[in-house]
């Protein structure tokens, strides 16, 4: 390793901590080449599978963002959370399976560093030996729009300077859905769209962070405030950003994320285990924290709706659901009338609340069940033609969580994950109208900091998830390969543009 290397990552290892502690303690053995698992398979050949996968929820700049960490980089990532090490780069997607992915770029919400204890305590040392940082955290303004455009132009810097390091694999960026498809159609490409995650990337006029909230308040003619013409509603700076992103080819945008923003309220979004680790203080009240779409939130999905962003429901209340299907319903029976096939929705990464109560043997997880979907959303989605990914996460599918549950469940019952990946399909599919698999897919959640099952942590596991799916008693191969790409095609042609 080099010097300059050894310095970096004694650096980001102690940071590293505030988001996963095993994975801190791992992330110089791992920096310096260690591999686990299947790191000496063999490449295959990108375009020779019949079933190649589109991902509808991964992470490729979020890293690149934070740590500048790059595509042709050498990572050694390993099960659990990977804080440093990336799992989307051209060893692992040159193994063939992922065609296509909906590259979604999180801005790291400030309230972070007011709730997570851990990061209170690293936070004065962060500024002081890597003072960038923090300035990559939302500024909880309306310059969270040019923080997030930044993160844009740094995968596409990425890409193109990949496709000039090496010849194995293209990365294309696609503007549209024929674009994309395209893209994935052709041997030797990976196609990308642009996903945003968390609706703060279009600017906040009120912050939720304790210091910025104390600021505003003492000098809110000091704040970054949106700049609302005469005679124009409060929603419209957020539209002209929305509008602006999607003409970047923006494609999807989850409205919630970790805390509350001016669109959406959350649920759960770190599983219990997680927030013992770091010190996560916010805790989901089904009753009082189950608030709806704001005035604003309800303008920008109507607009998103309108112009053709698909509305990425993952991570938001249940009431916040529920306002956004009212609005779907208009907007589809309008479309209707047009002759316009409906709009559809997505969950990109969840479980399903059934099997999570299932597993939940103690009953003491049930709060954080929301994150998941119920038979009343499988409903809405089927009835707008929408996707449900499900996400290789085992506390969102099973609430595998050891510390919170108990010495009765064994730790190995939750070290892999692709058999409860496949129960979850398969008892989603039993709740949809046409039960043939049609409104489900596959959202890994790579590279966003979740904590991935033994089995499945890479993109180059793909492939045994696919043999899962394949194993489906009475499933057809034209409905494995709906899971895999076609569902999430039929979404992005009708929901994007």
């Amino acid at each position: 390793m080099k010097r300059k290397q050894f310095i970096r990552l004694g650096l980001l290892a102690p940071l590293g901590g505030f988001l996963h502690l095993p994975a801190a303690r791992g992330a110089v053995a791992r920096a310096a080449g260690i591999a686990t698992g299947q790191m000496g398979a063999a490449p295959l050949h990108i375009g020779d599978f019949e079933f190649p996968i589109v991902d509808l929820h991964c992470h490729p700049s979020l890293k690149m963002y934070l740590w500048q960490e790059h595509l042709w980089g050498r990572h050694c990532p390993r099960p659990g959370s990977n804080p440093i090490a990336m799992q989307l780069d051209t060893r692992e997607l040159g193994h063939g399976y992922v065609k296509g992915m909906l590259g979604a770029h999180y801005l790291v919400e400030a309230a972070a560093v007011q709730q997570w204890d851990l990061l209170k305590k690293l936070y004065p040392w962060i500024q002081r030996l890597w003072r960038p940082l923090t300035h990559k955290i939302e500024h909880e303004d309306a310059s969270n729009f040019t923080q997030i455009n930044i993160m844009i132009d740094t995968l596409e810097n990425q890409v193109w300077l990949v496709n000039q390091r090496q010849s194995n694999i293209e990365f294309v960026i696609a503007r549209s859905f024929t674009e994309f498809k395209a893209i994935a159609d052709a041997p030797g490409k990976i196609a990308i769209a642009h996903a945003i995650e968390g609706g703060h990337a279009l600017g906040r006029k009120i912050p939720v962070s304790d210091k910025r909230t104390q600021l505003y308040r003492a000098r809110p003619a000091r704040q970054h405030k949106f700049a609302v013409p005469a005679g124009q509603p409060d929603a419209y700076p957020y539209i002209r950003n929305l509008e602006a992103l999607h003409a970047r080819g923006v494609c999807l945008m989850t409205i919630a994320h970790l805390f509350p923003n001016d669109l959406a309220y959350p649920c759960e979004g770190i599983s219990a285990d997680e927030k013992k680790n770091i010190g996560f203080a916010w805790n989901y009240d089904p009753v009082a924290s189950n608030i709806g779409l704001t005035e604003v939130g309800k303008a920008v999905v109507r607009r998103m709706l309108e112009i053709g962003m698909v509305v990425d429901l993952t991570h938001s209340t249940p009431a916040c659901r529920k306002d956004v299907f009212v609005i779907v319903d208009e907007v589809n029976a309008d479309r209707q009338a047009k002759g316009l096939p409906p709009r559809p929705v997505a969950f990109t990464h969840v479980g399903l609340q059934a099997i999570f109560q299932k597993y939940d043997h103690r009953q003491e997880l049930q709060n954080y069940r929301f994150y998941d979907i119920d038979r009343d959303e499988i409903k809405a989605i089927c009835k707008c033609n929408g996707i449900i990914g499900v996400i290789p996460e085992n506390f969102w599918l099973v609430g595998a969580d050891k510390k919170v549950q108990g010495a009765d469940i064994e730790p190995g019952d939750y070290s892999v994950g692709i058999g409860y990946i496949i129960e979850t399909m398969v008892a989603i599919n039993a709740l949809t109208d046409a039960r043939d698999f049609s409104n489900i897919g596959i959202g890994t959640d790579f590279d966003g900091l979740a904590d991935a099952p033994n089995d499945l942590y890479v993109p180059r596991m793909l492939g045994g998830l696919i043999n899962a799916i394949r194993a489906i008693p009475g499933i057809t191969d034209a409905q494995v390969r709906g899971i895999t790409s076609g569902n999430a095609y039929r979404v992005l042609e009708h929901g994007w543009g």
